[in-house]
């Protein structure tokens, strides 16, 4: 199946996505197969263009652009270190206009009016309140899922700090970043999996919920999906799922895969 950028555009917009919103997009380039046959830096461009005409001017595209530099003893530079998410997301964060934040372990690429209010955003604590996932909370911002499980959503961390889960906890990293005046010393806050309790993200529980309370807006693109679902409606029903059960948003035991 063929898929062109209408179908891109028309998805997002079935899912209540429009001028003047925030969105914050994960993604799986493999989503872009599907595209006319072009190559791979026009088919990310047909992406982002097409989000472009969904958001119009006024609206605010985030793309995660994590590095976890600090975690690897690596110097992070905004506008050198390559995001390790993705092709997505390197390609976005290239892209002229689009503006870094300071992360060194969880870094967003930012495009639209409120670009420099997240580069302002706090680094120091990577899900507290003042924190770029703060930001898409107090804006209710849309999160999507392209392609991709709701367990990459790295939202759920910052409901996870809120609710003061006792399967992570704060550990500090230290290092350099190269900021306007040069390298400096910065040390942030990361809450950190507990190892002991061998356990993975999992919002099935989450997922569920959300849809059945028509919270959650699902709609094809291609043979892929699209899940959208606001900031505000993940973090109050996240916080009431631990309210009744503190592990809801995880799953123990030995596993095969990876959890963030």
């Amino acid at each position: 199946m063929t898929v062109n950028r209408s179908d891109i555009t028309d998805a997002f917009r079935q899912c209540g996505v429009g001028p003047g919103d925030m969105l914050m997009l994960h993604s799986d380039a493999l989503v872009l197969a599907q595209l006319p046959q072009m190559s791979d830096q026009e088919r990310y461009q047909a992406l982002f263009d097409s989000l472009a005409d969904v958001l119009g001017p006024e609206g605010t595209l985030v793309v995660p652009a994590f590095t976890y530099s600090f975690c690897s003893d690596e110097t992070f530079d905004p506008r050198q270190s390559p995001s390790t998410v993705g092709v997505l997301t390197e390609y976005f964060r290239r892209l002229p206009g689009v503006v870094r934040t300071p992360d060194p372990l969880f870094s967003v690429a930012v495009r639209g009016p409120l670009a420099n209010d997240f580069a302002a955003a706090s680094p120091l604590d990577c899900f507290s309140e003042n924190s770029i996932f703060g930001m898409l909370a107090r804006h209710d911002a849309h999160i999507a899922c392209l392609g991709c499980g709701f367990d990459r959503i790295t939202f759920v961390h910052y409901v996870e700090q809120s609710a003061g889960v006792d399967y992570r906890y704060h550990k500090t990293f230290s290092g350099r970043i190269v900021d306007d005046d040069g390298p400096r010393q910065m040390s942030v806050r990361y809450l950190v999996r507990d190892l002991d309790r061998d356990a993975v993200t999992d919002t099935t529980r989450l997922k569920k919920r959300l849809a059945d309370q028509g919270l959650l807006q699902e709609a094809p693109v291609g043979r892929v999906g699209l899940s959208i679902v606001r900031a505000q409606a993940f973090y109050r029903h996240g916080r009431a799922l631990l309210d009744e059960d503190p592990a809801a948003l995880i799953r123990e035991g030995r596993q095969t895969g990876n959890g963030a």
